[in-house]
């Protein structure tokens, strides 16, 4: 059985290398690698073409985002399983544990346990996006052990990712394994999401096909998220805003859809302000973008039908 491994890269130079060599180390079936390039100026499909020439290189001429990128590379694989891998990974160890995960045919995703550079655990599965969980769970109140699962968007008890696990919500796209035949019935990626919250998308979808999301503890994958950087910055909180818009819009009546992103607007203006004042008495860069960005996001849903 093939598997294709589905690599979309923007400006990620500096990832591949890492990432493709640990394709070959640690993927011992039969596989084929295709990356999709969306419009990288930083010399990628150039190192592609002349260092990894038996990749499967689509050089697109545009930014088609994670989910247009992703179905673009599935058009083009001819292999029975699918893998969405993220250009900032390496993969670990053996990735066959999550195909022998994904051999029961009620089986629709397999995720593994992802870390980060410093080998800390890395929140990589979580539960339904409801309502009333995309609003609590911006509250900042997720820290407080003796709350309930409803003020979380992702499972961050590192004993959690010490098992293998069944029939969970959603795990991470950044290494997602699925059927092609159940991706071609779903029709893939809802390129609707630029990026964020289209894996959340595709598991509920899935989930709602009767297959189990199921989770492997013994396939290590690290995954740079965020290289590094302070926080996912202004645009990444615009676009999640706008992916939990959309996910509200899809799966909810009108009604719910416009309730809970009002309420998650004032939600926004909230830490907007908290921001605003810590700005009075900080020279913090990030303190001040991040005001600028919440205050952005609050207008943003609070203005959108």
């Amino acid at each position: 059985m093939l598997l294709s491994i589905l690599i979309v890269n923007y400006n990620g130079l500096r990832f591949l290398r890492d990432c493709l060599e640990s394709v070959e180390k640690h993927v011992a079936c039969d596989h084929e690698v295709i990356v999709v390039d969306n419009a990288s100026v930083d010399g990628s499909v150039a190192f592609l073409r002349e260092h990894y020439p038996h990749v499967r290189l689509i050089a697109s001429a545009t930014n088609t985002g994670f989910t247009g990128g992703n179905n673009i590379a599935a058009e083009a694989a001819r292999g029975e399983l699918l893998l969405l891998l993220n250009n900032d990974t390496v993969i670990l160890s053996p990735i066959q544990p999550a195909l022998d995960a994904l051999a029961p045919p009620r089986v629709g995703i397999v995720g593994v346990h992802l870390q980060y550079a410093n080998g800390a655990n890395q929140a990589s599965a979580g539960y339904a996006h409801t309502p009333a969980r995309l609003l609590l769970s911006w509250l900042g109140l997720s820290g407080l052990r003796f709350l309930p699962d409803v003020f979380r968007r992702v499972e961050t008890r590192e004993q959690f990712y010490r098992a293998n696990k069944s029939g969970l919500d959603w795990v991470s796209g950044a290494f997602l394994l699925t059927r092609r035949a159940l991706w071609s019935r779903l029709g893939g990626l809802d390129e609707r999401y630029f990026m964020y919250v289209e894996d959340v998308d595709y598991c509920h979808r899935v989930k709602q096909e009767g297959y189990s999301i199921d989770y492997v503890a013994n396939v290590d994958v690290l995954h740079y998220e965020g290289a590094g950087k302070l926080w996912i910055g202004e645009t990444a909180l615009l676009r999640t805003m706008n992916s939990y818009s959309l996910f509200l819009r899809k799966y909810h009546s009108a009604p719910v859809a416009r309730l809970t992103q009002a309420a998650l607007g004032l939600v926004m203006g909230g830490r907007a302000l908290a921001y605003l004042l810590r700005s009075l008495s900080s020279k913090s860069v990030v303190v001040g973008e991040k005001k600028q960005a919440y205050f952005k996001a609050a207008r943003y849903l609070l203005s959108a039908g």
